[in-house]
């Protein structure tokens, strides 16, 4: 250690003071993981992005487009993350994921095509050398990981996610969705699964991103404000948490630049106690591409709603 005589007799867990500096400069060498551009203002807030040792919870209203936004995060990863990254989906199998990817990349939406469209159109050496550039890392190796074994107990997903954590080098795990992990679970095995999540946090150094299903509201009101508390299941969810970005729409404005905006939130930063309104999403329907609300529209004027 940089400092004084190590401290004799220190039991097992038990960290002395004079190793402290040591684990600061070590915390401090992890490089942060970015955002991605339209999501500038949350990254500057939540310090430069998010780091190894930490669970974020991403929150998207019920209907917001969950899919667009998240898949969005996790592209951006999977080329820009100084880690690698390992994909739970549970709402798609390997095949189905591979596809929406792979749409993303090439800017073309391949299930929109007939059968005979899409197997002439995967068959063009562009789409195969796009898929190659998606899939495979310079050197040859896999560029991320996909848990595809989704019928099993939450016993052997949790193995298959330690498996992927070691024998793979993951340290970046997106969860997507968390609550389709933790149906018909009770609270306390909610809380429980998040314990597991933190002890593989701990022993690991790993970073979980929980995307996270709300409730929806009773009213039924497209223009309902949520808060962390909106977070469906056990409050260990966002307990356990060192960051809550919350994302909400109003899907019914009759205003189209309005519907097409998302708000976002963080309503919890434990990294750096900033919190409130993180930016604002604009999607533009036309190109399927997100932005940043006010790099995109530069006029003042249409800022304010």
């Amino acid at each position: 250690t940089s400092f004084g005589v190590v401290a004799q007799n220190i039991p097992a867990g038990v960290v002395a003071s004079s190793e402290l500096y040591d684990r600061i400069v070590s915390q401090s060498e992890l490089q942060k993981v970015t955002l991605p551009p339209f999501a500038k203002k949350l990254q500057e807030m939540l310090g430069g992005g998010v780091v190894l040792g930490h669970i974020y919870n991403i929150a998207p209203m019920s209907g917001i487009g969950k899919t667009s936004v998240v898949n969005e995060f996790i592209y951006h990863w999977i080329f820009h993350s100084p880690y690698t990254v390992g994909v739970v989906s549970m709402e798609l199998n390997a095949g189905q994921y591979g596809e929406a990817m792979l749409s993303r990349h090439i800017q073309q939406k391949l299930a929109r095509l007939t059968v005979d469209e899409k197997a002439q159109t995967l068959n063009t050496e562009f789409v195969k050398s796009k898929a190659t550039e998606l899939f495979f890392k310079e050197d040859g190796s896999p560029r991320f990981f996909l848990v595809d074994d989704r019928d099993g107990t939450v016993d052997q997903l949790k193995h298959t996610i330690e498996e992927m954590i070691i024998g793979s080098g993951v340290k970046l795990v997106v969860l997507d969705v968390l609550q389709d992990i933790m149906e018909g679970m009770t609270n306390e095995e909610q809380g429980l699964f998040m314990k597991w999540i933190k002890s593989m946090i701990k022993s690991h150094n790993v970073c979980f991103v929980l995307i996270n299903h709300m409730r929806k509201k009773q009213d039924g009101t497209s223009t309902s404000k949520v808060d962390e508390s909106d977070i469906h299941g056990s409050s260990t969810i966002l307990k356990s948490a060192s960051a809550n970005i919350l994302l909400t729409r109003d899907k019914g404005a009759e205003d189209e630049i309005k519907r097409n905006t998302t708000e976002v939130t963080l309503s919890k930063n434990r990294l750096l106690g900033d919190t409130g309104p993180a930016g604002r999403l604009y999607y533009d329907k036309m190109t399927h591409v997100i932005h940043d609300f006010d790099d995109y529209f530069v006029n003042g004027d249409i800022k304010e709603f």
